[in-house]
């Protein structure tokens, strides 16, 4: 794919809408006052990835009729790797010398599981409280949710891939929707009987990315007859229920759950909104500190946290 090519499906306004979620992270990880469900912030992070990846594959397959599983991997891991595992060395050296003798074996042995992004399995099975801060969490807790990302990077292309060559473009909408139910429903069970496994666990987060993948393919996009102010009116709801969710969820609140639904509908509003009339919201989420805002998130999401923690 040119450089050119690439380039025209570039979204300017998704930028700006990782600068709403970083911020509501940074927001409830610093303990500023009603924002205690900023930490949803992840799973819109999680609903831009499922919608900008599936889009990536979908194109690819469409302007050249395969998907380079080789290509796709190395891309990722150049992009994303080097920074996460400068994070890592920083924060575990750090810990060598802030934390006791008996914590940093363990900060250590975060580390390793973070490099590998396995973290989210790790602390799931060490059954941590993520918005407990009198536990002490790991300065690498935030790991978690990269190793969610990851693995999704790691299966998807290849559910994407078997998908087209078995059903066709025309019926991926099925396989997709498929994955987005069963993990929903497995989210629900958990969070009542294995809250740790539901809340950092690939299996109970991949629906959240599974929306985002359905409006890439056009399950969840807004009619073509949508007129522009319903549109603009949808991707302003979208941003009012994220907010909402950032003030009402707390810790206290059973998670992922039904409360899952509001970042992740939030979110799938304004995108579809966003995509169908890129009006007001998308040209204010276009403007220039917004997008630096985004452009920086991962950097920002890898160093907050242990900064704040150590």
């Amino acid at each position: 794919m040119t450089k050119t090519h690439t380039k025209s499906y570039f979204r300017p306004d998704s930028e700006g809408l990782r600068a709403i979620a970083i911020g509501a992270v940074l927001l409830c990880h610093a303990g500023v006052p009603g924002a205690s469900g900023g930490f949803i912030g992840v799973d819109v992070f999680f609903v831009i990835s499922g919608f900008l990846i599936t889009g990536l594959l979908v194109r690819e397959w469409n302007g050249s009729g395969r998907i380079d599983l080789l290509v796709f991997y190395a891309r990722r891991f150049r992009r994303l790797l080097p920074a996460a595992l400068l994070a890592i060395a920083a924060t575990v050296v750090a810990s060598y010398f802030v934390l006791s003798e008996l914590r940093f074996p363990s900060v250590a042995e975060d580390g390793a599981a973070a490099a590998l992004y396995v973290s989210n399995i790790r602390f799931a099975n060490n059954a941590i409280d993520y918005l407990a801060a009198e536990t002490a969490p790991s300065p690498l807790l935030h790991f978690w949710s990269l190793g969610v990302e990851e693995q999704f990077y790691l299966f998807w292309p290849l559910i994407i891939l078997l998908s087209l060559r078995s059903l066709k473009l025309a019926r991926l909408w099925l396989v997709v929707t498929v994955t987005v139910v069963a993990s929903f429903a497995l989210a629900l069970v958990w969070t009542d009987v294995a809250a740790p496994w539901a809340f950092f666990s690939l299996p109970t987060r991949a629906w959240q990315l599974g929306v985002g993948a359905l409006i890439a393919i056009g399950v969840l996009k807004l009619p073509r007859r949508t007129p522009a102010w319903l549109a603009q009116g949808a991707s302003w709801l979208g941003l009012a229920v994220i907010c909402f969710g950032v003030v009402y969820i707390s810790g206290d609140t059973p998670y992922p759950g039904t409360a899952a639904l509001i970042p992740v509908v939030g979110t799938a509003l304004m995108i579809s909104g966003m995509t169908h009339t890129p009006g007001l919201p998308a040209a204010l989420l276009s403007t220039r500190f917004p997008r630096w805002i985004g452009r920086i998130s991962y950097s920002l999401y890898l160093w907050h946290w242990p900064i704040l923690v150590l």
